[in-house]
């Protein structure tokens, strides 16, 4: 590290998907301070998730400041900020960066339609690896034909096409960029070429010109000093533009070197890597994102972790009396046995991400019998949460071998019951990561590598350590694997009729 004054500390903003946080470290990665502010996520009709992009700034902002004051009062120094926000989102806006609609985030499905337009009118495969994310509604490539289609006067309006960091970056500064790592997440963006993808800009029907200029995720935004002030920040502080925050979490978990693993279960899940290199699949099942100083992060993702547990807490709250939380639910999962008693849930929710990329998958509870209650329904949530996370551990095994580490990170490392559900039915013991904001230490860390204060990349490794180990039992594992079997059998006998009920509801939704 380079020299600086003992009362320094580093910045780490993270836009998610709910609310924003900004947080402050010490030079060595220890966390000090927290602010958070939340806003909502709109689904105005099934498969749309939005963000009111005002209500992102304000809340992003009002962290910022809020963690800036606490800086102040403690004579630290905020040396440099750096910026993670959720990847996927899109965002029309006109000449001056003001949105001309909501965000359209990584959980809207909408442009099923349009992404099965793309597979028809192109080589997916030779797209995906290209391009590092298989044809899929989450990226900008599908829900660019349906603004096309469905809110022409907007497309045609728009002066280019960002997503919310973007937007909030711009508004902040007035500087109009995108960084590698989010561009290289809307799937518009040639990995290995190193820019915007001329057959991905054909299919979406715009030009290079609508999309911001790509930078470096450690290249410090041109800030004005009035624009800092403004955000509380001394005029010294480098505000570098960082990353997508799942490409940052990984670092964020100390994940840096080959052969690590994290597996991360929050609203989402995903397991990553580290890659020196841009690396796809063979079969399409993984993603490859751009991360910081030549390297990548390969990963599978899944729309439906936490988010489903969130909804079944809702749906038993409902008519009781006071209020149902996750602990209760993970009580009740608790006294059920291992399997549920029979009881297999397929928890497409919200569709599909990794590996198979159908965006049509709903849910599906298999094996309902009148022995069954709510304890088992609330254990078959955490096991389906476990089969889908070792349905992408497997194509991440056979393209990046088998890690000699998986840490664990996300909200379920606090129920030791999902972490062990998780462990049995990999079969893995699972690191538990000391670092409850890992993507904003992520944003911290590559702020560290873009203002100096870290020369190397693997020098950000130390920065994170673990705390405890959660071992597979043996003979739960064989019963998961099992049950396994069972799931990946109901998924594939499934799959031919999700297509069926889509259609049916968009004809309903259409009033057909």
């Amino acid at each position: 590290m380079s020299g600086g004054h003992s009362r320094d500390c580093v910045l780490g903003i993270d836009i998610g998907t709910t609310g924003a946080r900004a947080v402050a470290f010490a030079l060595d990665g220890t966390q000090l301070h927290a602010a958070s502010a939340d806003y909502p996520l709109h689904s105005p009709f099934p498969g749309w998730g939005e963000q009111e992009p005002l209500r992102v700034l304000e809340a992003t902002t009002r962290c910022v400041r809020e963690i800036a004051a606490w800086c102040r009062a403690q004579s630290l120094h905020p040396r440099a900020a750096g910026v993670s926000a959720i990847l996927h989102s899109l965002i029309p806006v006109d000449a001056t960066g003001a949105a001309l609609g909501p965000s359209i985030i990584w959980a809207d499905t909408r442009s099923a339609p349009q992404a099965e337009e793309i597979r028809a009118a192109t080589d997916a495969l030779a797209l995906y690896r290209r391009v590092g994310g298989p044809v899929h509604p989450m990226y900008s490539t599908a829900k660019l034909r349906w603004l096309r289609l469905h809110r022409r006067e907007v497309f045609e309006q728009a002066a280019s096409f960002v997503g919310i960091k973007e937007y909030v970056l711009r508004q902040w500064t007035g500087v109009h960029a995108c960084d590698r790592s989010v561009a290289s997440g809307t799937g518009l963006y040639n990995g290995a070429a190193g820019a915007w993808d001329d057959e991905a800009l054909a299919l979406a029907g715009i030009t290079a010109d609508r999309l911001p200029p790509v930078v470096e995720t450690t290249d410090r935004l041109a800030a004005p000093p009035a624009a800092l002030r403004a955000l509380g920040l001394p005029a010294d502080c480098a505000l570098v533009i960082g990353a997508g925050d799942g490409v940052l979490q990984t670092i964020g978990t100390g994940v840096v070197l080959p052969g690590q693993m994290v597996a991360m279960v929050a609203t989402s899940g995903a397991i990553r890597t580290v890659s020196d290199q841009f690396r796809t699949d063979p079969q399409a099942r993984t993603w490859c994102y751009y991360l910081a100083a030549g390297k990548w992060v390969v990963g599978a993702a899944i729309n439906n972790a936490g988010i489903v547990y969130a909804w079944l807490r809702d749906q038993l709250a409902h008519g009781r009396e006071g209020e149902v939380d996750l602990t209760d639910l993970n009580r009740w999962a608790a006294e059920a046995p291992p399997g549920s008693g029979g009881l297999v849930f397929l928890p497409y929710l919200a569709g599909e991400r990794s590996p198979g990329w159908n965006a049509n998958a709903r849910g599906l509870l298999f094996g309902l019998s009148l022995a069954h209650d709510y304890r088992h329904l609330s254990r078959s949530v955490l096991e389906a949460v476990g089969y889908r996370m070792r349905t992408i551990f497997e194509p991440m095994v056979e393209l990046a071998g088998s890690p000699y580490e998986i840490r664990a990170a996300g909200g379920f490392i606090k129920s030791p019951l999902w972490l062990q559900i998780v462990a049995d039915v990999l079969g893995r013991p699972l690191q538990l990561v000391d670092s409850p904001e890992a993507s904003a230490l992520g944003a911290a860390q590559l702020a560290m590598l873009g203002s100096g204060i870290v020369s190397r990349f693997e020098d950000l490794a130390p920065m994170t350590g673990t705390a405890g180990t959660v071992e597979p039992d043996a003979n739960r594992h064989a019963l998961y694997s099992r049950l396994y079997a069972l799931y990946r059998r109901l998924y594939e006998k499934a799959g031919p009729d999700w297509a069926e009920i889509a259609a049916l509801l968009a004809e309903l939704a259409a009033g057909g």
